[in-house]
């Protein structure tokens, strides 16, 4: 089998701090001679004969160097591809997840209009085989399912994005439960390994290595970029002139999205429950590994073509030119060229043609083709995520400022307990600069900081003031501590609806229920538009009754000791 890991510019680089220095590149390869390296390569992969996943791949590699779509070489493949697409479903060969994965791939970048329902059942084919951990795997189950596999889920997460650009529609959840197994199998390090456990399970990462590393850190990459298109931290376009829309049913972490992007992603049928910063820390620590470990020997012994794929696809991601102090395209492609063998191919573990292919990819830069084709959709994301009434305004207008014409925010910097006293005493326009201090700060810095607060926050959860409940729910959930589940369940009964999703949100965290307790995560969710008040107050009611329910039978089973003679806790015999 071979392992082939193998763009929207999300532009956090220079947001994450030290992740990279611009700057012209030490090396400088020659363009003349990546220009001939890539025809040479052209001619090696039309000369060998092209199937299975392998064949897709090369064939994708070729579009993508500028082959016409219609050779007879790729023609053939294509219709292989077509073929394994039949009345019951696709039905992959011995490559499985890899071969679905890049045969997305090839039938979106040949024709993604014509070949949608093909592309709509392999979709379909990679949704029912991604585990309920969130990554993929082989065939055979091995382990008990705790296991997930870095370089498949890239495979997978590849194949849906190619059929997302065509339309097709891929489930949020797919989307976030991947994400989730990512952020939860990262090593502390910032490195990713090949077979980690799910930690939930009780698993243990396995050693970093850096293709597994620019595996991991580039599938984080592309989920945020579906699900947060061209959004920035920090990153608030200037406001539209027009009256404040309200957004209550939103909670902190969502963030407000133009008419656009709506149509853009309702085909997802959902809004994110995560948040771009959750993805942020984590592409921060991989891209700085990588960094670390830029082209050393153990990268580039057995899959050095494979890695280069990997690093290609974070640096058009990330739209930067340096990975730390590494000139990521001109040391690649100088290390590609001397590499090059004799009848125009490259050869490793993978195999001569995956290789090729895969080099081919490198140095054409081909997701930077991708994200360039990609309609630019805007969203108004302020901090980490945090909410904001109107479009790209905070409710009180006197938490901004002007400066040279441009809408900015005043900041409140400091630790988690100084910001969580200033949330306590502030009232009017500081209560928006606490609150989003406290977010960003847990989300970017220390979430570890919130150990010690949670007496407090049990405190700001009664608070009168709507924000600062709101803030105090999305903290307590993300403390890891049982015990302010009963804060929680209370918040689901809030009169505010936000309130009630950020407690609803906080508890899947806290329990790590990513599917709650099977209920929608939004109060509001499958409540049409054009509903009364009358049923709308009646499908909240019902919703916040079922998830107290829910949420409280959850909680008696795991609640602490302490509280099991706890005769007000008993639920009464029917």
């Amino acid at each position: 089998m071979f392992r082939s890991p193998p763009g929207i510019r999300l532009r956090i680089a220079v947001l994450l701090g030290v992740l990279v220095i611009s700057g012209t590149g030490v090396f400088a390869a020659d363009v003349a001679k990546i220009d001939q390296a890539v025809e040479r390569a052209k001619k090696y992969l039309l000369s060998q004969s092209k199937s299975s996943a392998a064949g897709s791949l090369a064939c994708y590699s070729l579009i993508k160097s500028g082959v016409d779509k219609e050779h007879p070489d790729i023609q053939r493949c294509v219709q292989e591809v077509v073929g394994k697409c039949r009345t019951t479903g696709y039905v992959p060969g011995s490559h499985y997840n890899y071969e679905a994965g890049v045969d997305a791939m090839l039938l979106e970048a040949a024709n993604r209009e014509k070949y949608k329902p093909q592309l709509e059942m392999i979709a379909q084919f990679l949704i029912g085989r991604q585990r309920p951990h969130g990554a993929w795997y082989y065939q055979i189950e091995i382990g008990g399912g705790e296991f997930g596999d870095t370089s498949i889920t890239q495979y997978a997460i590849l194949g849906l994005w190619a059929a997302a650009r065509a339309d097709v529609e891929i489930p949020i959840e797919i989307w976030e439960r991947a994400g989730k197994w990512l952020l939860m199998t990262q090593r502390r390090d910032g490195g990713f390994g090949y077979h980690p456990v799910d930690p939930r399970l009780g698993g243990v990462n396995n050693d970093a290595m850096p293709t597994m590393t620019v595996a991991g850190t580039g599938s984080l990459l592309v989920i945020r970029h579906v699900l947060f298109r061209d959004t920035a931290i920090d990153e608030s376009p200037r406001p539209e002139v027009a009256a404040p829309v309200s957004t209550k049913r939103f909670g902190v972490l969502d963030r407000m999205v133009d008419d656009k992007e709506k149509k853009a992603k309702a085909k997802t049928k959902a809004n994110a429950t995560m948040s771009a910063a959750a993805f942020d820390k984590a592409i921060k620590e991989g891209m700085n590994w990588t960094g670390d470990h830029f082209a050393e020997p153990a990268a580039l012994a057995s899959y050095g073509n494979y890695y280069f794929y990997g690093i290609e696809r974070m640096g058009a991601l990330l739209d930067v030119e340096k990975i730390k102090t590494h000139d990521w395209y001109n040391e690649g492609a100088d290390e590609l060229l001397r590499r090059q063998l004799n009848d125009g191919s490259w050869n490793d573990s993978c195999g001569a043609a995956p290789a090729t292919a895969l080099t081919i990819l490198f140095l054409t830069k081909a997701t930077s083709s991708i994200i360039n084709k990609t309609p630019k959709v805007r969203a108004v994301v302020i901090g980490g995520g945090l909410l904001v009434g109107g479009r790209g305004l905070p409710d009180n207008l006197d938490a901004i400022k002007i400066k040279e014409g441009e809408v900015s925010k005043r900041k409140i910097h400091g630790a988690v307990d100084g910001l969580l006293a200033e949330l306590e005493k502030s009232s009017g326009a500081k209560v928006e600069e606490a609150q989003e201090a406290v977010v960003e700060a847990i989300q970017l810095d220390n979430p570890e900081q919130l150990i010690g607060q949670v007496e407090r926050l049990k405190r700001l959860a009664t608070d009168k003031r709507v924000e600062v409940r709101r803030t105090a729910m999305w903290a307590l959930g993300r403390t890891g501590n049982i015990t302010v589940a009963p804060y929680l369940i209370r918040g689901l009964s809030d009169g505010d609806e936000s309130i009630a999703r950020e407690a609803s949100v906080g508890l899947c965290i806290l329990s790590r229920r990513p599917n709650g307790c099977g209920l929608p995560t939004d109060p509001i969710e499958g409540l049409s538009d054009e509903a009364s008040d009358n049923q709308r107050a009646k499908h909240l009611e019902t919703w916040r009754k079922e998830s107290t329910r829910g949420w409280t039978d959850w909680y008696m089973k795991v609640r602490p000791y302490d509280e099991r003679d706890d005769r007000t806790q008993l639920k009464p015999k029917p």
